[in-house]
């Protein structure tokens, strides 16, 4: 019997290049199924869901899918209408426009399209991507929120349930630009269990079977790890006051970089890491 296909996830840290000259882009479509495609936009996280579904409309066309579709939801209640289940069923990528996370997770969390689209999943053979909203909603917890507190002072943030397609882990989006170590390594604190991936912009992770991750894009992903966590305050503190936390692990990882979501260890350093090992008279 021959292996089940594989669940992609693709995060991207938002502000992503929107050409066929993507290697983003070029690898969601080729993993989807090239000219075979089937692909479907959610563009309810944006402010402007018509303008965005025609960007990535446009951008999906120039790529010569199969078909395009795109679903609309502004109420719940759309989330349930008949024929979304067939919409999602026959899809093999949808994505996740950018804009608000939390209107995503309100409308469709709970739904009749969020367990379609977990059924359509977990089947394989379909790429679930998303960019900066529609990124942090992918997990099972995610961050919706800043208070705008002092940096590391219990309380700064707001998290909430996301679509659950990956467990214990945690996407936080334009990473680098906006700052957002100390956000992430709250999120961490809350429960250590938890894997942060902070992903710049115009940066993504090929996620395959929720496991192995490989950059994509022009920046970095940065990696933090609580599990060997010594010292954590942040039950003990009180909202807006500072909390101890020791012994976090940070890792960056650039493209071509591909990580072990499960073991958190670095299976291939990417195409400028050393052949063989630096150490004299020893082989890599």
């Amino acid at each position: 019997m021959s292996a089940p296909p594989p669940r992609i996830l693709m995060p991207i840290g938002g502000n992503e290049e929107r050409s066929v000259d993507s290697d983003i882009f070029r690898m969601m479509v080729e993993l989807a199924g090239g000219p075979r495609a089937r692909v479907v936009v959610v563009p309810t996280a944006s402010q402007t869901p018509d303008m965005r579904a025609r960007d990535y409309e446009a951008l999906f066309s120039a790529f010569g899918p199969e078909s395009i579709k795109t679903v609309h939801i502004g109420e719940r209640t759309d989330a349930a209408s008949p024929g979304i289940a067939g919409v999602i069923h026959d899809a093999t990528l949808f994505m996740f426009g950018g804009g608000d996370q939390l209107r995503l997770s309100s409308m469709i969390g709970g739904t009749p399209m969020h367990q379609a689209l977990l059924e359509r999943y977990h089947r394989g053979g379909c790429v679930v991507a998303g960019t900066s909203a529609g990124a942090a909603v992918l997990p099972e917890a995610m961050i919706f929120q800043n208070n705008r507190f002092r940096v590391f002072r219990k309380g700064g943030i707001e998290m909430t349930k996301g679509l659950g397609l990956i467990g214990d882990t945690i996407f936080d989006t334009h990473f680098v630009e906006r700052s957002r170590i100390s956000r992430l390594v709250h999120a961490v604190a809350t429960n250590p269990a938890l894997l942060g991936l902070g992903i710049e912009e115009n940066t993504g992770l090929l996620i395959e079977d929720e496991r192995k991750a490989t950059v994509l894009g022009t920046g970095t992903v940065i990696v933090v790890d609580g599990r060997a966590i010594e010292i954590n305050h942040i039950g003990y503190s009180e909202n807006r006051q500072p909390f101890a936390l020791t012994n976090v692990v940070y890792s960056i990882l650039t493209p071509g970089v591909v990580y072990d979501l499960q073991r958190r260890t670095v299976i291939d350093p990417g195409p400028t890491g050393p052949t063989q090992s630096i150490v004299p008279g020893r082989d890599g």
